[in-house]
C-alpha cells in the first residue's frame, strides 16, 4: 500500500512539474506606454493593475492626481486575438474633485503578423471609453475611442524596441490626438529587466505633450510580475511628473 501511495504521489508531482516546465511567457502591457505586439495565450486571463501618482502645474496652481487603481484584464479569446476590459479609481488633492471611478475601457488586440528578419511584430489595438459607467466629474460628454499600430523587433538577446502610432479622441472634441511612443527594452537578468521610454500625444490643433520616462519589472514568478516606473514632462504642456508602481498576475490554465 505504501508503495501505491508513493507511485501515485509520484506520479501526481511529475505531472505539475511537466505542465510547469514550459510556462508562456509572461509579456505585459505595463508599466511603460508602449502597448506590446504579444497577444494574451489561447483562454487565459492576464491582469495588470497599479498606482499611479502625477503632478500637473497650469499657471499658478499644482494638482496631483491619483488613479488609485488601474486595472487591465486581458483574455485570449483567439490565438491572434484578444479581448480588454480596463477600469480605473481616480482622485486628486483639490477640494472640488471627489474620487470616483473613471470611463470602463473596452477594446481589443489582433495580432497582424509576426516578426521575420527586419519586419517586426505588429499588432492593433482598438478600444472604446464608455461615459456612462463613470463618476460624473470623470465622464467625458460623449465616447472617448482610440486606434494604435504596435511594433516589436528583437534586436538582441538582451534587447528588444517597441513602438506605437495611433490616434485618440478624448470624448470632448471632434478633433483626434496622435499617440507616438518608442521603447526600449533592457533584460538584466532572467528576472530583472528595465525600460526607457519617449512617448507623446500631438492634437490636430493645440500644442503637443511630448514625456520620457523608465521603469524596471522583476518577475517573480513565471506568471507574476512587479514593476516600478516614472516619467517627466519635456515642455510646459505635458504632466511635471509621475510615478507608479503595480502588479501582472497570469491566472494558471
Amino acid at each position: 500500500m505504501k508503495k501505491q501511495l508513493l507511485l501515485i504521489t509520484s506520479i501526481f508531482f511529475s505531472f505539475l512539474a511537466s505542465a510547469q516546465d514550459n510556462p508562456p511567457e509572461l509579456i505585459t502591457d505595463r508599466p511603460d506606454q508602449t502597448e506590446s505586439s504579444a497577444i494574451i495565450p489561447l483562454r487565459l486571463l492576464q491582469i495588470e493593475t497599479g498606482f499611479v501618482m502625477e503632478q500637473i502645474t497650469s499657471g499658478n496652481i499644482t494638482m496631483n492626481s491619483y488613479a488609485y487603481n488601474t486595472t487591465l484584464l486581458r483574455y485570449g479569446l483567439l490565438k491572434n486575438f484578444e479581448l480588454r476590459l480596463g477600469l480605473e479609481f481616480l482622485g486628486s488633492n483639490t477640494p472640488d474633485s471627489p474620487s470616483g471611478l473613471g470611463p470602463l475601457h473596452t477594446g481589443f488586440k489582433a495580432k497582424i503578423m509576426n516578426e521575420n528578419g527586419w519586419k517586426p511584430e505588429m499588432a492593433i489595438l482598438a478600444g472604446v471609453n464608455l461615459p456612462f459607467t463613470a463618476n460624473d466629474y470623470y465622464a467625458p460628454e460623449n465616447t472617448a475611442a482610440g486606434f494604435r499600430f504596435a511594433f516589436s523587433h528583437t534586436l538582441s538577446e538582451k534587447l528588444s524596441l517597441g513602438y506605437n502610432l495611433g490616434a485618440e479622441w478624448d470624448g470632448t472634441s471632434a478633433s483626434p490626438g496622435f499617440f507616438y511612443s518608442l521603447a526600449l527594452g533592457i533584460s538584466l537578468t532572467e528576472r530583472l529587466g528595465m525600460f526607457a521610454e519617449s512617448f507623446g500625444i500631438i492634437p490636430e490643433s493645440g500644442v503637443a505633450e511630448h514625456m520620457l520616462d523608465a521603469g524596471v519589472t522583476f518577475l517573480v514568478l513565471s506568471n507574476l510580475q512587479f514593476d516600478v516606473s516614472g516619467g517627466v514632462g519635456l515642455n510646459e504642456v505635458s504632466r511635471d511628473h509621475f510615478v507608479s508602481f503595480g502588479l501582472s498576475y497570469r491566472l494558471p490554465e
